[in-house]
């Protein structure tokens, strides 16, 4: 496993006396303080023009929801440690205090930030949204314009591009996240399984590596692993168990179709195109063929008890399942992961597709209120220093995977071709409804026909 060499941070607090700090501009522009003691690991205190001072926010606490984070849970690495230790000196240094938090777990999310939007409070706050909201809480004027903050250098490489465009009108913008963007749904493989069935554990690796990782190389390892072990004539042994709406919509992806895109500022309906016929037809060949049916009785993920209990091979989910906290992380069984196989009127190179979260500020602040709190999102989301290593991004995942090729090849190729789904921006799609039939073996074409019209009336309203 290639380590990435960093500067080893402390992790006492600084202390630092204001009268003594002079300043010096970095090399854009804002000025920074020259002060010995203001400074951490070479990161130095940034001063408010307005005081010609160090940013000093009175004790100023925000809080930063989401649906997942636990504040009191302990670092899982050396650099989230690393972190918590450098967020500890911003939060003395600037006299605020930050806090990333659940707010109401995934489910409520929508409807806790539009209570809170709407309603107003005298709490300072930004929220992870999705694309559940994001359109919806627009149309309301439930987001603040986060180009009106020009306190931000919002040029930074550290925000994230794809999402400063989401819903982004002219010059002004709506949301934001920080970092590159989370690699999501690609494929898990049960090492144990295919070494039991006469294949090499490492060949899914070995053919993404080569560039032929493809549907017929994914379908003809399908093929094997899917048996009726004690000749009766009943197949009881599946290569796969998945989600059937995250497979289809990567399928598809993984053919060159965007299942819903945006042309010309209006959203445009894919699914119904040649490329997208042949990924759903691929779609409803491995659902009805390899993939294990649910049994009587099992609620409707039982794909991931399936994977975990080393009784299929494949299950194309989430990477976030093999994190600390995720399904996979304490399985038995060693397991790989690998990225949706090329479709054969595709990009030519492997990926996923993305969806990464936006986060907003509520539009009732006024204009002074809003730029403080930005502010303190800015240092709160600064870069640890001693970790700008091109490669920095990997220590956060070596400890979900069990193996380094994982990281070094799977995630990379993520990294290297983002792409961010908008299909979810269009509430009330039934893309899912329409995997769910076709999986169950229904003619595609005749599905889409089916659901052309309430897809396109939907499409209609949100344009």
């Amino acid at each position: 496993m290639k380590k990435i060499s960093k500067i080893l941070l402390a992790t006492s607090v600084l202390a630092f006396a204001l009268t003594s700090c002079g300043s010096e501009k970095d090399a854009s522009g804002v000025k920074r303080s020259k002060s010995k003691d203001a400074n951490y690991q070479g990161y130095q205190a940034e001063i408010d023009p307005a005081t010609g001072k160090i940013y000093d926010f009175g004790g100023m606490e925000v809080t930063y929801y989401d649906w997942w984070t636990n504040p009191d849970a302990p670092a899982a690495s050396k650099q989230q440690e690393d972190e918590m230790a450098f967020r500890a000196w911003l939060e003395k240094t600037y006299n605020f205090k930050c806090v990333k938090k659940d707010l109401a777990g995934w489910g409520q999310n929508p409807t806790e930030v539009a209570n809170f939007c709407i309603t107003g409070s005298d709490k300072y706050a930004v929220f992870t949204i999705d694309g559940r909201s994001a359109l919806s809480g627009l149309k309301a004027n439930l987001w603040a314009d986060l180009s009106k903050c020009d306190n931000i250098d919002w040029t930074k490489k550290k925000w994230t591009q794809g999402v400063l465009d989401k819903l982004r009108d002219g010059d002004s913008f709506y949301t934001f996240n920080v970092g590159l963007p989370e690699p999501r749904s690609g494929l898990f493989f049960n090492k144990r399984v295919l070494q039991e069935n006469g294949i090499d554990p490492e060949l899914p690796y070995d053919l993404q590596k080569e560039g032929k990782w493809t549907w017929e190389a994914f379908e003809d390892l399908c093929k094997k692993l899917t048996k009726d072990t004690n000749n009766d004539g009943i197949t009881d042994q599946w290569a796969m168990a998945s989600s059937n709406g995250i497979w289809a919509e990567n399928i598809l992806y993984s053919n060159g179709v965007k299942l819903i895109s945006k042309e010309n500022g209006k959203f445009v309906n894919n699914a119904g195109t040649d490329a997208a016929m042949e990924a759903w037809d691929f779609v409803r060949r491995t659902f009805t063929t390899y993939q294990r049916p649910q049994l009587e009785g099992e609620s409707w993920d039982y794909y991931f008890a399936a994977f975990q209990n080393g009784e299929v091979a494949f299950c194309f989910e989430d990477e976030y399942n093999c994190q600390p906290n995720g399904k996979f992380n304490s399985m038995k069984d060693d397991y790989g992961f690998v990225c949706c196989p090329m479709g054969p009127k595709g990009f030519g190179h492997v990926t996923t597709t993305h969806g990464t979260n936006m986060v907003v500020l509520p539009s009732f602040y006024d204009l002074d209120t809003a730029k403080k709190i930005m502010k303190i999102i800015d240092f709160y989301t600064e870069e640890v220093p001693g970790y700008d290593d091109p490669e920095a991004w990997k220590e956060g995942y070596w400890a979900s995977f069990r193996d380094e090729r994982a990281v070094n090849e799977t995630l990379q190729n993520m990294m290297d071709y983002p792409y961010e789904s908008i299909s979810a921006y269009v509430p009330d799609l039934t893309k899912d409804e329409m995997a769910w039939n076709i999986c169950a073996g229904a003619d595609p074409l005749e599905t889409y026909e089916r659901f052309k019209d309430q897809w396109q009336a939907l499409i209609d309203n949100v344009n």
